[in-house]
């Protein structure tokens, strides 16, 4: 019985499809940029990033980012919208996680901002009490289903913020894990052992 149960555990934990990354430049560490700050605007060198309206500050030693040596805040000279287009599978799910925090300078201790990916969702910041050494960064996420072949991931600052908006890092999408089909045979497998033991046991 012990090893019967052991078969379906196992097949209830097999390990599912590795998903892969499919942002370009979601760290914003592919720069040699090396002073506190840079303003990029519309057609400007933000690797892997469309910046479709207004501008964005690419933020080196300024603060401290959330992981690496960059991160951006999304309201250079005005509030900045930031775009990225990636292959995606009709009805697959995908994940969108981000690292976010605020400018501590200015502009209102709550920032926020719209991001689109099958639709428009909603974050906001909290900056009170928080520093250019700490700067509090949080995870936020959302999934969306794509209906296309190409999906487009959308940032859009606020302008209330004026020159200090949301800071963003760690921009992530990655499909959602799907079991691999080997898992989904032992998984079968394992439940009709159960159930054979079940119906002895019965007798």
């Amino acid at each position: 019985m012990k090893k019967i149960l052991a078969i379906a555990a196992f097949a209830a934990l097999a390990p599912m499809s590795q998903a892969a990354e499919l942002i370009t430049n979601g760290g914003f560490e592919d720069s040699t940029f090396s002073g506190a700050f840079t303003t990029y605007g519309v057609g400007g060198g933000l690797n892997g990033w469309t910046i479709e309206s207004g501008s964005v500050d690419l933020i080196n030693t300024y603060w401290s980012p959330a992981s690496g040596s960059y991160s951006l805040d999304l309201n250079g000279n005005s509030a900045g919208v930031i775009s990225q287009s990636f292959a995606t599978v009709v009805g697959q799910t995908y994940n969108v996680s981000f690292s976010m925090a605020g400018n501590t300078d200015g502009g209102g201790a709550v920032k926020v901002i719209t991001v689109g990916a099958g639709g428009d969702h909603s974050f906001s910041f909290d900056s009170t009490g928080k520093s250019h050494g700490d700067m509090g960064w949080t995870t936020q996420s959302f999934s969306f289903v794509a209906d296309s072949t190409s999906s487009t991931l959308r940032f859009s600052g606020n302008s209330n913020n004026t020159y200090y908006g949301a800071a963003l890092d760690n921009i992530s999408v990655t499909a959602a894990p799907v079991p691999e089909p080997e898992s989904y045979a032992m998984l079968v497998a394992g439940l009709g052992l159960l159930g054979l033991v079940a119906r002895r046991k019965q007798k």
